[in-house]
């Protein structure tokens, strides 16, 4: 009798096990998946920016928003919603916040300087990249996957960091004096600065680098022409190509962010969706 009663306890407590696994597994997902959208959404707003930026680096020429502007800013829209939908009552503040955000920059975009709109962008991304970290370092504790959350906090920083020098790279651009002997090294020591701390990156993630290495960014940035730069048309031609040169940095740091995720995804033993597809030829960048 007692041999069936042992059995009895023995398959609840199996039971319930499997029980509580599962749903820990579910909740997993959900943070992953939240995590995947918020990382899409910056994909959105970093797409918007490059649009606003043709837009307002030749305000002289008819540039509009062809229609898969239209069509992303529909689906960023959606995923805002969702992503509210999928938020714990913890994250929903925030998730309202950042809707308003970006409702308040669709309406206004076209009332900013050059520079504001790089900012406002800006503080956009890191307010979704503050939003990921808060998922992924909630998703590491709960599943206790020490091991994992030791290794994203040692990347993490270094990613914001990165985003810190590509900041100051821009803000560079534009305050610092061309004629001014300290332009072109003062970016460089950015670009110098960026290209350490994804290398540190480099050999902290498991995964493969992304096809586009870091080692191109100097090469491209020296290429471009710092000589002279009087007249109109020059100066303006060096900022477009400074400009261009920020996108690819842009475009790096995100393709080794997203190695920290991929490693993640990995010891949470989630399939997560490729997201490195690189936007750096894409038409708003011509």
């Amino acid at each position: 009798m007692w041999l069936i009663g042992a059995l009895t306890v023995s398959l609840l407590a199996i039971y319930f096990w499997f029980q509580k696994a599962q749903k820990d597994n579910n909740q997993l997902k959900k943070q992953f998946e939240q995590i995947m959208m918020l990382r899409q959404l910056i994909e959105f707003i970093r797409y918007h920016r490059r649009f606003c930026h043709q837009k307002l680096a030749h305000p002289n020429k008819n540039v509009e928003f062809d229609e898969s502007v239209n069509v992303k800013t529909h689906i960023m829209k959606e995923t805002l919603t969702a992503l509210i939908h999928l938020a714990d009552s913890n994250h929903k503040p925030m998730f309202r916040i950042l809707r308003k955000e970006i409702q308040t920059l669709l309406t206004e975009c076209h009332e900013y300087t050059l520079q504001r709109s790089q900012a406002i962008h800006g503080r956009i991304i890191r307010h979704i990249m503050y939003l990921i970290d808060d998922v992924v370092s909630s998703a590491l504790l709960t599943s206790e996957k020490d091991h994992a959350f030791e290794h994203y906090q040692a990347a993490w920083p270094i990613i914001l960091n990165s985003l810190d020098n590509l900041h100051r790279f821009r803000w560079t651009i534009d305050h610092y004096p061309i004629k001014s002997n300290i332009y072109q090294r003062e970016l460089k020591i950015h670009i110098k600065m960026i290209q350490r701390r994804l290398g540190q990156i480099q050999m902290l993630s498991q995964q493969q680098p992304p096809t586009w290495p870091i080692e191109k960014l100097l090469p491209n940035f020296l290429a471009l022409s710092f000589e002279t730069p009087d007249e109109k048309g020059l100066k303006e031609g060096l900022k477009e190509g400074l400009y261009r040169c920020s996108f690819q940095i842009s475009d790096t740091i995100f393709q080794y962010f997203d190695l920290i995720l991929a490693d993640i995804a990995d010891e949470l033993t989630i399939e997560a969706p490729s997201l490195t597809a690189c936007l750096a030829d894409h038409d708003c960048q011509k």
